[in-house]
């Protein structure tokens, strides 16, 4: 009995160290640990243009994953023609709660996809090249 319980926790002290463990990636720069001065992060390049590419084709695809959840909304809200289903078939309380509950879900979803659009939408703002700079002027009541 031992033998098993020392088996058991040495198998589940490997098993958190391992998860403990930070993964190291090729892009990171490591930097050595007996440095007290300055301390140099090294980032890796980012090409703008197919950062850009990606941000519009994530943005597109939630664009149209929006047109497919508003469609399911329209399709799942009742109308007149469910609710005599849902009081002339048996379990029909069954189906009306779960078009309810189906509509709801994508309402979630929805809302969701919204906030992701517009933070791709201002993500986009940020990387295209050659923005317009910005002046910020203090206006001064007129004397």
């Amino acid at each position: 009995m031992a033998i098993t319980s020392n088996r058991l926790f040495m198998s589940l002290a490997i098993f958190c160290s391992a998860f403990m463990l930070q993964t190291a990636h090729a892009e990171q720069a490591t930097a050595p640990a007996n440095i007290t001065g300055n301390f140099f992060i090294q980032l890796p390049d980012v090409d703008r243009k197919a950062l850009l590419e990606r941000v519009t084709t994530l943005r597109s695809q939630l664009i149209q994953r929006k047109q497919a959840l508003l469609q399911i909304i329209e399709d799942n809200t009742l109308d007149s023609g469910d609710t005599i289903l849902t009081v002339i078939l048996p379990g029909g309380l069954l189906y009306a709660g779960y078009k309810k509950a189906s509509s709801a879900q994508a309402k979630n979803e929805l809302a969701s996809i919204n906030a992701d659009i517009e933070e791709f939408s201002a993500d986009l703002m940020t990387l295209q090249p050659g923005s317009p700079a910005v002046a910020i002027a203090q206006l001064r009541p007129a004397r």
